[in-house]
């Protein structure tokens, strides 16, 4: 029998949850009521001000932070809060930098992820609306280059493309920048031009009724960073977009931290936490004790196990379980539980989920209905010490 049949799972293989590899896993947060709602409660209050989401979530690694993102997105699409009166569009994306990387290499993955026929269709669609599109086009923004680019994607071909190419910060040739009808390169003046220009997509964003949001996932990676003027361009970027002028770009940031003074500078620094808020930076952190570990093992095992085949299994075979601690034998699951708390830094969900993964395979591989003790003795050892 297969192992997904053996344990009665529902519609997936293992007992492991990946948002990124299966997109319905996004709706699940177990265990940790408290972080739920405060990241819930920051972003319904964020839609009111600064009028877009501007949210750093920071934890160990393990602790969470990737499905923290994947499960605020999921939020935003399928419980929308009411402060939010418009269509969120949202993009996730995991950012790469190396060591020389500067602003641009980081804005073009934004807009590159966003997608250019994302943004034609949003200029496609306001010239159906408006009476003159130039005109509206300036009224998003102040830069006429970025207007003057805006409005060349309502077009096809090569000079859409060129458009595209200004907007994400490749430099033009002279006689491009000249068919293009702009004075100079996206970015030549400084990190502030290209912020200018993500802002003024926001602003286009809302003029079609949607709300853009970029998830900015693996944001650690700032710290590869070590040039100093690379460093700085990327700081003043975040520092424009934390701007109280800025309502309509959003960004939820998660970066791997044991402390927030172990974060990036790029992020952490003064001038931007007193924009956006101290209360902005949630920490994803461990499971502090064992009820909620108790806790998080009961929710993710009744949300993955289909509850009504395996009370048969358990009425049938009188295996002496409740679906609440099933495929565990109920001493079982207080010992994984008690393992898993002992550490207290350690009682991360990555652990906690592999060990249960790991100690239903192993209970599979050796035909048994239930995970018991000598399992858990087995397993858990190598995941918590």
């Amino acid at each position: 029998m297969e192992f997904r049949e053996w344990f009665c799972l529902r519609n997936r293989a293992n007992f492991t949850i990946d948002p990124k590899v299966s997109p319905e896993d996004a709706r699940f947060y177990f265990g940790r009521d408290d972080i739920k709602a405060k990241v819930l409660k920051q972003m319904r209050r964020s839609f009111v001000a600064p009028g877009t989401p501007k949210i750093m979530i920071w934890g160990p690694f393990g602790s969470g932070k990737t499905q923290t993102l994947f499960y605020l997105e999921w939020a935003l699409h399928h419980d929308r809060p009411a402060s939010l009166h418009l269509q969120p569009h949202t993009v996730h994306l995991d950012i790469e930098v190396q060591s020389k990387s500067d602003v641009s290499a980081l804005h073009m993955q934004l807009l590159e992820t966003l997608g250019k026929e994302t943004v034609s269709n949003w200029v496609r669609e306001l010239f159906k609306q408006v009476q003159d599109l130039k005109v509206t086009l300036n009224e998003l923004t102040a830069d006429p280059n970025v207007a003057t680019s805006l409005e060349h994607l309502r077009t096809f071909g090569d000079t859409n493309l060129t458009a595209w190419r200004w907007l994400t910060g490749q430099t033009l040739s002279t006689k491009e920048l000249e068919n293009l009808g702009v004075t100079r390169n996206l970015g030549q003046v400084g990190a502030g031009d290209m912020a200018v220009a993500l802002m003024a997509i926001g602003q286009l964003a809302e003029r079609n009724k949607e709300k853009l949001i970029f998830l900015l996932d693996e944001m650690e990676a700032l710290g590869n960073v070590r040039t100093g003027d690379a460093s700085e361009s990327i700081h003043q970027y975040f520092r424009r977009l934390s701007d109280s002028a800025n309502s309509t770009v959003g960004f939820i940031v998660g970066f791997m931290a044991n402390t927030l003074s172990e974060g990036p500078r790029i992020l952490t620094r003064p001038d931007i936490e007193n924009r956006i808020g101290r209360h902005s930076y949630i920490e994803v952190g461990h499971l502090p004790a064992v009820s909620d570990v108790k806790r998080f093992m009961e929710e993710l095992l009744v949300h993955l196990v289909d509850t009504d085949k395996a009370n048969d299994r358990i009425q049938a075979q009188a295996l002496g379980v409740t679906v609440q601690t099933y495929p565990f034998a109920p001493s079982a699951f207080e010992m994984l539980a008690d393992y898993a708390s002992q550490d207290p830094f350690k009682a991360l969900p990555r652990n906690i989920i592999n060990a249960i993964n790991e100690c239903a395979i192993q209970a599979w591989d050796e035909e048994k209905p239930l995970v018991d003790d000598q399992i858990v003795n087995d397993v858990a050892p190598l995941v918590f010490e």
